[in-house]
């Protein structure tokens, strides 16, 4: 998010002051420890826990008098805050104080009679969909990842399968968490092309990942999404959506 004289902002010497955007709270936290996994590197974000974003949602975070803020993903939680995976500045280190804006955007919510999850990951990472994994409420329900990103901190009753194995699934899972960059929609739309449900027997959403320079301040539009028959600004009306309108919207 460029600091600037963007929309419900007020910028001073050293950064941003306040926030008057409604969906925004600054808080203080910082960098606790960086983390070097099977799956590449993560960073522990130490903040009071009403700053720890829900899966799905994201939290911007800037030293103070940076340039640009950061977008974090929660990965995972610890006692003190979360985990979140990269992209974030090669500059941070242990002890680096941030300011902290958020949550922001809108999380998963899975329905609690989910019994068959696919966990489905068209991007570099699986960290965003891992937290879903403790939140099915069924003692008897089942889930699977379809996944070519490196495997890491993998629970041992989730099964992984790679991505290409994804069409196995349309026959077997009743609800799809999916995490796709913006510029893999249309690869995920012919992966559902071969369901014989059609989009109306498609239950699930996604996690759609661009770029966010405004961070839904300036309404800029280069995070643009097209859903069902109207455009939604990710950063704003996402990340996630509702999986069969994005998938109508891919082809309308």
């Amino acid at each position: 998010m460029p600091i600037g004289k963007a929309k419900g902002v007020r910028v001073v010497a050293r950064g941003i002051e306040s926030c008057y955007h409604a969906a925004m709270r600054r808080i203080t936290g910082h960098v606790a420890e960086l983390q070097l996994t099977s799956g590449g590197e993560r960073v522990l974000i130490a903040c009071p826990p009403e700053a720890i974003p829900a899966a799905g949602q994201y939290l911007l975070a800037a030293e103070n008098g940076a340039i640009q803020a950061t977008a974090l993903f929660l990965s995972g939680t610890w006692k003190g805050g979360f985990l979140s995976s990269k992209p974030y500045p090669a500059a941070w280190q242990p002890g680096t104080d941030l300011i902290l804006f958020g949550p922001l955007g809108h999380g998963f919510h899975l329905p609690a009679d989910v019994q068959r999850l696919a966990l489905v990951v068209l991007g570099n990472t699986n960290s965003r969909l891992l937290p879903l994994v403790s939140t099915l409420k069924s003692p008897h329900a089942s889930m699977t990842l379809f996944s070519d990103a490196q495997p890491t901190d993998l629970p041992p009753d989730l099964e992984a399968y790679p991505l290409q194995d994804f069409t196995e699934s349309l026959t077997w899972a009743d609800y799809y968490a999916v995490d796709a960059p913006l510029a893999s929609l249309e690869t995920l739309s012919k992966c559902f092309d071969s369901s014989s449900h059609g989009l109306s027997g498609i239950h699930g959403q996604v996690l759609v990942h661009s770029s966010m320079p405004c961070s839904g301040l300036g309404k800029c539009g280069v995070c643009a999404l097209k859903v069902k028959r109207s455009w939604k600004l990710i950063c704003e009306d996402g990340p996630v959506f509702d999986l069969a309108g994005v998938l109508k919207g891919m082809r309308q």
